[in-house]
């Protein structure tokens, strides 16, 4: 009799950790670098995703994200950019928030080994099956040249504005060799650890590897990637496609 009742109080909080363990895609699958707008010059930069949510958020279809951005180089090596996020599930268009940015990313002799930058914003985001969210996050830029080999990581850190507060960290990285010198390929890695996700160990985190290709034809920037999450938590395929005009 006691060990049923221990495991009908348990059975509550399974349910409610295999919900939280549940992650739509995010709207910015994005490892940055290099690009921003360069002084007095616009950039437009539209991102599309389609993934297939875990069965434990209850959508019927596939989910079709869009992130809409335009940023301007209001100084060398400094970008401010506004964003919009929507969406499309169960035949039904969604508005879900938007950021404001600013970018710093000094300019860097193309031959030194290392190059780096800093990205803030605020964002205001209703996630795919969630509440509206307000959060401030910081995102370190960190990039290593080695001859063809490229390796960028972006530690981001996002501290909650809303009366619930809490700190996620984010980190995502990038390897990538290139083929010419407009084209390259490589893989990209998401994460995250937050009050949520620590009920998990690290296997069983948010975590989703992605095959990308990235070009550039003159002023544009086109960046392809197919994904899988590693783990029953995360999202199974996302396929994601990055096209950036400056101006």
């Amino acid at each position: 009799m006691q060990l049923h009742s221990i495991t009908f109080k348990a059975i509550p909080l399974l349910l409610c950790l295999a919900f939280e363990g549940s992650q739509a895609a995010p709207f910015e699958i994005k490892v940055h670098d290099e690009l921003i707008a360069e002084l007095h010059e616009s950039g437009l930069e539209v991102e599309t995703n389609l993934y297939q949510p875990s069965a434990a958020q209850g959508i019927k279809s596939n989910v079709f994200q869009t992130r809409l951005e335009y940023a301007y180089g209001i100084a060398q090596g400094n970008e401010i950019s506004v964003n919009g996020f929507f969406s499309r599930y169960n035949d039904v268009t969604y508005v879900n928030g938007g950021k404001v940015s600013h970018m710093y990313i000094p300019t860097h002799n193309e031959d030194s080994y290392w190059h780096y930058g800093i990205k803030n914003e605020i964002i205001y985001l209703k996630d795919i099956g969630g509440d509206y969210q307000t959060y401030y996050e910081m995102t370190p830029i960190l990039a290593l040249q080695i001859q063809k080999w490229r390796f960028t990581i972006n530690p981001s850190v996002d501290f909650g504005l809303n009366k619930s507060g809490g700190v996620a960290f984010a980190p995502s990285g990038k390897i990538a060799y290139a083929l010419t010198s407009q084209t390259s390929v490589g893989g990209e890695y998401y994460s995250e650890m937050s009050n949520t996700t620590n009920y998990f160990p690290i296997s069983q985190r948010f975590n989703t590897a992605y095959l990308v290709i990235d070009t550039k034809i003159d002023k544009s920037n086109i960046n392809f990637g197919v994904g899988k999450g590693t783990n029953l938590n995360s999202d199974n395929w996302v396929v994601k496609l990055i096209a950036a005009i400056s101006f």
